[in-house]
């Protein structure tokens, strides 16, 4: 088995890396291998996962900017996946846009499913369209 340092070209070694090292709670090491794993391509059947660990891990190491661009793309490639309006939420509050990122996080619950909000779910929609409409 390859590791990512034995072999620093080989995308799913570096992925494995990072998952591990950010597993482990070693989130400044895992950059090196995110960053990595991401200049090398990763795999169309991975990328959904994957950016929402990398762009975690990026706010987590205050590369907010990065974070933020990586979790936007995320939401256009991949729409109906509410963890990455989760993920969304946490770097917009630590970036101080607090209303987006509230909008963000009301995006992440109701379309995780409105069958846990009792009917609730049409006026957290309207909640958000204000706040996000606040920009």
């Amino acid at each position: 088995m390859q590791t990512a340092d034995t072999d620093p070209s080989e995308v799913e070694a570096q992925m494995a890396a990072a998952f591990a090292n950010d597993r482990y709670g070693s989130e400044t090491a895992a950059m090196r291998y995110y960053d990595a794993a991401w200049a090398l391509g990763i795999p169309a059947d991975k990328r959904n996962r994957f950016m929402v660990g990398y762009g975690s891990t990026l706010r987590n190491n205050r590369r907010l900017d990065d974070s933020l661009a990586v979790h936007r793309q995320a939401i256009v490639d991949y729409p109906d996946f509410a963890a990455h309006h989760a993920f969304l939420a946490l770097v917009l509050n630590d970036l101080g846009r607090h209303d987006e990122a509230i909008a963000a996080a009301l995006t992440a619950l109701v379309d995780a499913g409105s069958e846990n909000l009792d009917g609730y779910d049409r006026a957290l929609r309207q909640y958000r369209d204000v706040l996000a409409d606040k920009k």
